[in-house]
């Protein structure tokens, strides 16, 4: 179809050939003012007469018209024949119309406060059949009765605010780091200059997160579980799931472990730390991470699960999912108090050591005893002078915590009774010669990969959202991981100038290095040897180290194998060399570290060189779309390249500017504009997520877990004489209730 812009002799008719001429307003202009009638180029100005295609462009033209003058247009009403095609259509300011008026007649029902923007304006266009199937302008009122919108407040008229591509993208990939809509709108009014060429206000902005949401609906459940299956199908072979559901067959537990995760746990895997996350979603359902330490001494994720409840059953599920697809080579797991994991553990892990997150412990010191006094008595300094102490025998920790605890009086307190009944399960002295990796002094590694998380997450999301968010977290962990396997390649300066430290900064990653240089210059410190002796070809020495309270170690090398023992047990509990241990080699002349004493784990690469799995090539679920987008942040790239090669020069801008309306023209006229995509379909490519035709896993039931409780109402809110909020009606379900039209839940 030939745009009617294109020909001046369609186009534009003289008025005096029109059927209906412009009617004489010169009376109601000098009523109304001059300032009411909008003024803007002929050519962008109906006329009388004027013929257009079709009734979709004539509205197009009208509605430019408006936006340009600064007003909003919109469709009215129209008549039809009795071949019930349209002969008489009619166009309007948004403003036409007179203001609705309250009929409810229930006067104890507090109502809103609203405004309305009617006020019965007479300017309109008035389109006639020209009985050949096109149309032409049979009247034309161009005065209004209200103010235009100007600078400064155009940009808050509807014709001037729509969401682009690009505002759509920007918001979902704001959404992924735990951004808001509101924040995501600031965000992208600096990066664009202004408000007024944002081209869209926060309230478009949030309306397309609510979008998202309501698009996602009841399927929430089926679209995460369609997502794993088109994973596992085309995209990661070696990715894992499990899920379960209750009677009525909603969601209740969901596991999931990707390829790269099953390949890490293959190397760092001994030793796994969890711990529960709460508010990451609007089901309350419990988010736990399964963590472990990976070669640069960095948390690293093997699999997460969300539960419906925190009880044993639950935990059972999980612990069982992971032994599904991990296996049970794990040696080590850590944890907080709750009892419930510590029956899954027992249960499903029976011969694996377990052991309580010393920080979770150590932190409720001031809440069970009293902030004052652990602030102000020095109870806690000497308590953690046995607590944490790596070195300290089960007998020295016991003896020192009686004598504090009898000092300040608290031999009688019933929780530090429970605590050191407990002592096996969270003092380092009852487990300095387990492998515990970095993990035996825990500082949580499940606390902060849980706060980690819940940077990119928050309580409103759904299932589908919170994947996104929980990848995008991932992907982070994995790029900063990348970056250090970059870091390695370069080769760190020595501090000692040894041979064996060469060989520890070539064999270990940059971060391992440095805690192992520490140990090689502690060797070449105040170390004190006691006594030395050879016996069957074993070398045997007593060193005091000033470093450690002046305690006594025990070093047993032997000469022919080169095996090394210390009685420090640094090496059993982290993997590599103590400094006493170096000191030995240095006395027998030995310039490197023997290999039986080179740990896997802690070497650069690990996971690509000794794990036994092999990962294929992830490919995008959608590789066209995948495609479109590196083409869209390609010109982005060249346009921002553009920009910057202009170096503000007004030639150099201006031809940029003539270049890119050409560009904008002809996509216009190539484009076929009735053929645009629903917008739930619209919704669905953007988030990746695409609803399936029939719901067969319902979404979870709302939870009551830590976190999910009653909002507890403080004095000060209490003081204001416990008013509650007001039912009001929504206009989607027509019911009276705490929501509105716009986030009602219920069936439109």
């Amino acid at each position: 179809m030939q745009s009617f812009m294109e020909n001046e002799e369609v186009l534009y008719n003289s008025a005096e050939t029109s059927p209906n001429p412009t009617p004489n307003s010169d009376n109601l202009t000098h009523d109304l003012g001059d300032d009411w009638i909008p003024e803007c180029d002929i050519e962008k100005k109906p006329i009388v007469g004027q013929l257009f295609p079709d009734i979709d462009t004539t509205f197009n033209f009208y509605y430019h018209y408006g936006s340009t003058c600064g007003f909003v247009s919109r469709r009215s009403t129209e008549r039809k024949n009795k071949q019930n095609k349209i002969t008489r259509k009619y166009f309007v300011c948004s403003r036409a119309g007179l203001p609705e008026d309250d009929k409810s007649e229930d006067q104890s029902i507090k109502k809103r406060k609203t405004t309305s923007a009617k006020c019965d304006c007479p300017a309109k266009l008035i389109l006639a059949s020209n009985g050949n199937g096109g149309f032409y302008v049979k009247e034309f009122t161009e005065y209004h009765n209200h103010s235009f919108a100007g600078k400064g407040t155009m940009q808050f008229l509807r014709c001037s605010r729509s969401l682009t591509e690009f505002h759509k993208r920007f918001i979902i990939d704001a959404a992924k780091l735990n951004i808001g809509a509101t924040r995501a709108h600031a965000i992208f009014k600096s990066m664009i200059g202004s408000y007024e060429n944002v081209g869209a206000t926060v309230v478009d902005f949030k309306k397309f997160s609510r979008d998202i949401k309501e698009y996602i609906g009841k399927h929430d459940a089926d679209i995460l579980i369609q997502k794993f299956k088109d994973i596992q199908a085309s995209s990661d072979n070696n990715f894992r799931f499990e899920y379960k559901t209750d009677e009525n067959n909603h969601l209740t537990q969901l596991f999931w472990a990707d390829g790269v995760g099953r390949r890490n746990f293959e190397v760092f895997g001994d030793v796994i730390s969890f711990d529960a996350t709460y508010r990451t979603n609007k089901y309350g359902m419990v988010f736990i991470p399964f963590i472990g330490i990976d070669n640069h001494w960095k948390s690293v994720t093997f699999a997460a699960v969300l539960l419906e409840k925190e009880d044993a059953d639950n935990y059972k599920w999980a612990c069982e999912s992971f032994k599904k697809f991990f296996g049970s080579s794990v040696k080590c797991i850590v944890t907080d108090q709750d009892p419930a994991m510590k029956i899954a553990i027992e249960e499903c892990f029976p011969g694996v050591k377990h052991r309580l997150c010393m920080w979770h412990i150590m932190k409720k010191f001031p809440s069970k005893l009293g902030t004052l006094f652990c602030a102000e008595s020095p109870f806690m300094d000497k308590l953690n002078n046995f607590v944490w102490s790596d070195h300290s025998s089960t007998n020295e920790f016991e003896a020192g915590w009686n004598d504090v605890v009898s000092e300040f009086g608290l031999s009688d307190n019933t929780w530090l009774k429970e605590m050191y009944s407990l002592r096996s399960y969270w003092v380092p002295a009852f487990f300095n010669d387990e492998p515990m990796v970095g993990l035996i002094r825990t500082t949580s590694r499940s606390e902060s990969s849980n706060f980690y998380f819940n940077h990119f997450v928050q309580k409103g999301d759904t299932l589908s959202e919170f994947y996104l968010c929980f990848h995008s977290a991932i992907e982070k962990q994995r790029n900063n991981k990348g970056l250090l396997n970059h870091k390695d390649d370069l080769m760190p300066i020595p501090k000692n100038k040894k041979k064996i430290e060469k060989d520890a900064a070539e064999i270990y990653t940059k971060t391992m290095f440095y805690k192992i240089q520490e140990q090689i210059t502690a060797s070449c410190g105040d170390i004190v040897m006691e006594d030395m002796s050879v016996v069957d070809g074993v070398k045997s020495l007593k060193l005091k180290d000033p470093f450690l309270k002046n305690k006594i170690f025990e070093v047993n090398f032997n000469l022919s194998t080169h095996d090394i023992d210390c009685s420090c047990n640094l090496y059993t509990r982290v993997g590599y060399l103590c400094s006493h241990s170096f000191l030995c080699l240095s006395l027998s002349g030995i310039s490197f570290i023997p290999r039986q004493y080179v740990n896997n784990r802690w070497l650069k690469r690990a996971e690509e060189r000794f794990s036994t799995l092999v990962l294929s090539d992830v490919a995008e679920l959608n590789p066209e779309e995948d495609a479109k987008r590196k083409k869209t942040r390609d010109c982005w790239f060249e346009f921002q390249g553009c920009i910057s090669d202009a170096s503000g020069d007004i030639e150099h801008i201006d031809f940029i500017h003539k270049s890119l309306n050409v560009v904008r023209k002809h996509i216009k006229n190539s484009s076929n504009l009735g053929d645009s995509a629903p917008k739930h379909n619209s919704i669905g490519d953007f988030i990746g997520l695409q609803v399936v035709d029939e719901v067969t896993i319902l979404p979870p039931n709302r939870s009551n877990n830590k976190g999910c409780r009653k909002r507890i109402i403080g004095a000060a809110e209490k003081s204001l004489g416990g008013k509650k909020r007001h039912k009001r009606k929504c206009r989607k379900c027509n019911e009276f209730a705490f929501h509105d039209s716009r986030n009602c839940t219920g069936d439109s």
